[in-house]
């Protein structure tokens, strides 16, 4: 049957007069094979994008090396020094140690809450109930808020007499100054990133688990494993990959906090809030040692490829085998 259908003759019609002729399903693709000019139309782009990004970059690293103060000269003119900006950084710069240890500090803390909360949410809104579509909405509703507005939120939330110290007050547990303790100003900052972050782990999260294949749930239930144990045992494990996204995220989020601790303690009391941003940007634009700063930024965008590298590594070939 189907070599006669190859075989018979194709019945083309011939169109009337006036009327254009029309193509079949059976003539040969006459469209022309797309060519290099799209291509040639995005290369002036691409060129403009790249400059773009690499010049200031090259511009910085090369400042890196320099004695260079836009109070004394030019760049042109800056002394070259080496490595004496990175050496005086990592061996007697205290402050910036200590910077870099307050923001891990800080991203241990944050990360860990906000992945707690982030799992019993998404957990939660597997099962349907009333306004679950609302709740949604409105738990993803933080995420959407600029830093800058967060900050200075909770910069208002968290002062005297504001609201927290007035229902702290109220239920008689007395007001509290937030920002002239160096660990409740920490703290101050910790409630303001786990609010406004929570809800992207909420969402990465919720979204692995309604993506979670079905068949071993179900071997598992038929082998009569219980909730709790068919969720640690059978579906967090499946979570990893997602789970480690989630967390490379947020913290090259969190190594660039910078608007909340800047709007809400300036870094103080002291230096007790300064993160590792906030410290680049005082050397640069408050002492003018741009040179200083741009080895310290330098130093924090490797130590974070460093680390992006290895939290991946678990997980690498697994993320790139899903996505062949």
């Amino acid at each position: 049957m189907s070599s006669l259908a190859a075989s018979a003759p194709l019945d083309i019609q011939e169109p009337a007069e006036g009327q254009r002729p029309s193509l079949s399903s059976s003539e040969p693709n006459l469209r022309k094979p797309p060519g290099h000019q799209g291509r040639f139309f995005t290369v002036p782009g691409q060129i403009v994008s790249l400059i773009v990004l690499i010049t200031p970059l090259l511009v910085a690293l090369y400042m890196s090396f320099t004695d260079w103060s836009p109070t004394r000269s030019s760049l042109k003119a800056a002394a070259f020094v080496g490595l004496e900006n990175y050496k005086e950084l990592l061996i007697y710069d205290n402050r910036f140690l200590e910077a870099i240890l307050r923001t891990l500090l800080l991203a241990l803390i944050c990360l860990s809450l906000e992945f707690v909360l982030g799992l019993s949410l998404a957990v939660l809104f597997l099962r349907n109930f009333r306004g679950k579509s609302f709740l949604f909405s409105a738990f993803l509703t933080p995420m959407m808020v600029l830093p800058v507005v967060v900050g200075y939120t909770f910069w208002m939330l968290f002062q005297s007499n504001g609201p927290i110290n007035q229902i702290l007050t109220l239920i008689g547990l007395g007001a509290i100054e937030w920002f002239k303790s160096p660990a409740l100003a920490f703290s101050a900052v910790v409630i303001t990133e786990v609010w406004h972050w929570t809800p992207l782990f909420f969402l990465i999260l919720l979204s692995g688990l309604n993506n979670v294949p079905e068949n071993p749930i179900r071997a598992a239930v038929i082998l009569g494993a219980s909730p709790r144990r068919l969720f640690w045992k059978v579906v967090f494990p499946m979570l990893r990959p997602v789970i480690t996204v989630a967390f490379v995220i947020r913290a090259m989020e969190i190594i660039k906090i910078f608007d909340e601790v800047f709007l809400l303690t300036r870094g103080g009391p002291g230096s007790s809030t300064e993160s590792i941003s906030l410290y680049i940007y005082k050397l640069a634009f408050n002492d003018f040692q741009l040179a200083y700063g741009a080895a310290a930024a330098f130093i924090v965008l490797t130590a974070s490829l460093i680390m992006v590298h290895f939290l991946l590594m678990p997980v690498r070939e697994q993320l790139l085998d899903k996505g062949r």
